[in-house]
C-alpha cells in the first residue's frame, strides 16, 4: 500500500467549481495546514489522520507540519514491514529507531521524532483503541523516551578576514587580490552579498531574512531600521530586531539597482501566474497592516502576522508593472527558497576552494547559520566590554533587579536572537571562554564594522528601549 502526505489548504475550497460555503467548510474543523495521510485509494488513513487533526488544533501550523512528516515516516515504515498500529511491539519500535538512525538522522532528531510517536500511541490508549502502549519502560526511559543526550551547539564564528573572503570572493565574484573575476557568472551578486550582510549584522535565521518584506523595514534617519518578527520566527515568538545603517545602505542600493532589473525581467512570469499571487489592496503604513486578496479570500494583517506562504506571493499592481513585496527576489519575482539559498552558499564555498585551496576556514563549508553565530559571538564580546567600560567604581551590587537584567549582555543577545532560554545563549559565552585566542583575533578585526550596532544596543536597549 502506497501512502501520501498532504496538508489542508482552506483557500482551495473557494476555487473549486463545486465550492461550498465557508460556514459549512469550517464545521469539519480541519485546521489549515493540518497533515492528512492518504492510503492508495485516496482515503484518509485512520486513526493516524484523526489524531493529526486533533493534534494540529493545539499547536502552531509549522509544528503541525513538522510532526505530520514525522508520523508519516512511521506510517510508511509500518506499511513496508506489514506492521499495524494494533500489532506493533517494542521490538518493532526498536527496529524503526535503528532504521531511522541508519538513514543518517542524529540522536537529537530521533528524540524529536519520539515526541509525536509517544503522543500517537497515548492517544490510541485514551480512545480505547489500545489497552496499553507497545513500548517497555525501564525506569523512566524506553525506546520512545531515550536518555537525554548532552547537546552542545556547534558554534562557528568567522573572523573578519574569513567573512570578507566569503562575501567578496565566494558570493561577490571577486578574485583574492580584489579584482573582478571576468569569468564569474553570478546573476544576483548584489542580492546575495546584501542578504549575507543582513544576516551577519542582525543574527537573523535564514527563514527570517529570506522572507522579509520591503514594507517591514521601518527606517529612521541615520539610525538604520527596525523590524518586528513573529510569523517567520522559531516557535512564532515575537521580537524586534535592528538593522544597522551600513546594512540599510546596502539594501537600498540593491533595491534601486539589481532588484529593479530582476523585477522588470520577471513581469511576463508574474502576469502569466497572476491567479496564484496575493494581490495587495492597501498598505497602511501608520498602522503597519496590509490588506490583500489571495485565492478568493480577503485578509488584513499586521506585517509580522503575515504567514510565510503568503509572503512569497504578495504583489502590488502599480501603474506600469507588478511589484513583489518580498525584499529578496529571484528570476520569477518570488523570493528564493531555503534550498536555493543553501545552493548559493554551496557555490560560494566551491569558489573559495578553487581560489584558496579550501572551501572553508571553520572545519566545514560556511553555512547561513554561521553568520548568525558570528553575530552572536562578536556582539556579545562587544557588549561585555562596553558594560565593563560603562560600570562605575564603587557601584558594584547596587541598582534594581530590572536594571541588572536590562544591562546584562547575555540577556540582551538572547532577546536579539530570539532564544527561548538563556541556557542556549550561554553556549556562546562558553565558546568565548574556550576559544579566547580565536575570538580575540575575530573581535579585534570586527571592531569597527559592528561598532554602530553595539552603540545602538547600549544607547537604546540598555537605556530602557523595549526589545521583545
Amino acid at each position: 500500500m502506497s501512502l501520501q502526505l498532504y496538508f489542508a489548504d482552506h483557500s482551495l475550497i473557494a476555487e473549486h467549481e463545486c465550492a461550498i460555503s465557508d460556514e459549512l467548510a469550517t464545521t469539519h474543523k480541519v485546521p489549515a495546514g493540518c497533515p492528512i495521510i492518504l492510503d492508495e485509494q485516496f482515503w484518509p488513513l485512520q486513526p493516524w489522520t484523526e489524531f493529526l487533526r486533533r493534534y494540529s488544533r493545539n499547536v502552531a501550523a509549522n509544528t503541525a507540519r513538522a510532526y505530520g512528516r514525522d508520523l508519516f515516516q512511521v506510517a510508511r515504515y509500518f506499511v513496508s514491514k506489514t506492521i499495524t498500529w494494533q500489532t506493533v511491539t517494542n521490538d518493532d519500535l526498536s527496529d524503526y529507531r535503528d532504521y531511522r538512525l541508519g538513514q543518517g538522522i542524529s540522536h537529537r532528531t530521533w528524540q524529536r521524532e519520539t515526541v509525536i510517536l509517544r503522543a500517537f500511541f497515548n492517544y490510541l490508549v485514551e480512545q480505547g483503541l489500545l489497552s496499553k502502549t507497545p513500548w517497555q519502560q525501564i525506569g523512566r526511559y524506553s525506546v520512545v523516551k531515550p536518555r537525554p543526550i548532552s547537546y552542545e551547539m556547534d558554534v562557528r564564528a568567522l573572523t573578519h578576514d574569513q567573512w570578507k573572503q566569503f562575501k567578496n570572493v565566494g558570493l561577490g565574484g571577486q578574485l583574492p587580490d580584489g579584482l573582478m573575476d571576468m569569468s564569474f557568472r553570478g546573476r544576483s551578486v548584489q542580492r546575495d552579498t546584501t542578504a549575507a550582510e543582513l544576516a551577519i549584522t542582525t543574527g537573523l535565521r535564514l527563514q527570517e531574512w529570506r522572507t522579509l518584506l520591503q514594507v517591514e523595514l521601518i527606517q529612521t534617519d541615520g539610525e538604520g531600521a527596525s523590524v518586528v518578527l513573529e510569523s517567520t520566527t522559531k516557535g512564532q515568538h515575537r521580537r524586534t530586531i535592528y538593522i544597522p545603517s551600513k546594512t540599510t545602505d546596502d539594501i537600498n542600493l540593491y533595491v534601486n539597482t539589481e532588484r529593479k532589473r530582476v523585477v522588470r525581467n520577471a513581469q511576463k512570469w508574474l502576469s502569466r501566474h497572476s491567479e496564484g499571487l496575493a494581490l495587495v489592496n492597501n498598505i497602511e503604513q501608520n498602522t503597519g497592516k496590509i490588506s490583500y486578496a489571495y485565492r478568493g479570500r480577503s485578509y488584513r494583517k499586521q506585517y509580522f502576522q503575515i504567514p510565510i506562504q503568503h509572503r512569497a506571493v504578495l504583489v502590488e499592481h502599480r501603474d506600469s508593472h507588478i511589484e513583489p513585496l518580498s525584499l529578496f527576489v529571484g528570476t520569477t519575482g518570488k523570493p528564493p527558497s531555503q534550498r536555493s539559498w543553501h545552493n548559493t552558499f554551496a557555490q560560494a564555498n566551491r569558489r573559495l576552494q578553487h581560489f584558496t585551496g579550501t572551501s572553508h576556514y571553520t572545519g566545514r563549508p560556511i553555512s547561513p547559520h554561521d553568520l548568525r553565530h558570528t553575530f552572536a559571538v562578536v556582539l556579545l564580546q562587544h557588549l561585555q566590554l562596553r558594560a565593563l567600560q560603562n560600570s562605575r567604581p564603587g557601584r558594584a551590587g547596587h541598582g534594581t533587579l530590572s536594571e541588572h537584567i536590562i544591562s546584562n549582555p547575555l540577556l540582551t543577545v538572547q532577546r536579539l536572537l530570539g532564544h527561548a532560554s538563556p541556557a542556549t545563549t550561554m553556549i556562546y559565552l562558553r565558546y568565548l571562554e574556550e576559544a579566547d585566542a580565536l575570538i580575540q583575533r575575530a573581535f579585534d578585526a570586527w571592531g569597527d564594522p559592528l561598532k554602530d550596532y553595539s552603540d545602538y544596543v547600549i544607547d537604546h536597549i540598555l537605556a530602557g528601549g523595549n526589545q521583545n
